[in-house]
């Protein structure tokens, strides 16, 4: 608890992660972005990929992404890296 009394939400994360549990990823989500994820999530860590991997994954997809949207009229953004990936699968 933090000193107003409240529970600090960084903690109820932290215990539902370490029974096991993981937010339920949307429907939206590009099939690449979410296969990382539960990678990330895997129990074991030896099965996680490292940070090298996962920026390669990352810079892949969001290259996949921007070549699917290509011939679309581009929206303009400022969400940074990951909004291609959110724009690419409505």
């Amino acid at each position: 608890m933090n000193i107003s009394g409240r529970v600090n939400i960084n903690y109820i994360f932290l215990f539902h992660a370490f029974q096991g549990l993981r937010p339920i990823i949307p429907k939206h989500t590009h099939p690449k972005l979410a296969e990382l994820l539960e990678k990330c999530w895997q129990q074991d860590p030896a099965l996680r990929p490292d940070f090298s991997e996962i920026i390669e994954i990352l810079q892949q997809t969001a290259k996949e992404v921007g070549d699917e949207g290509e011939g679309r009229h581009k929206e303009k953004s400022s969400g940074g890296f990951l909004s291609v990936l959110r724009r690419g699968h409505h």
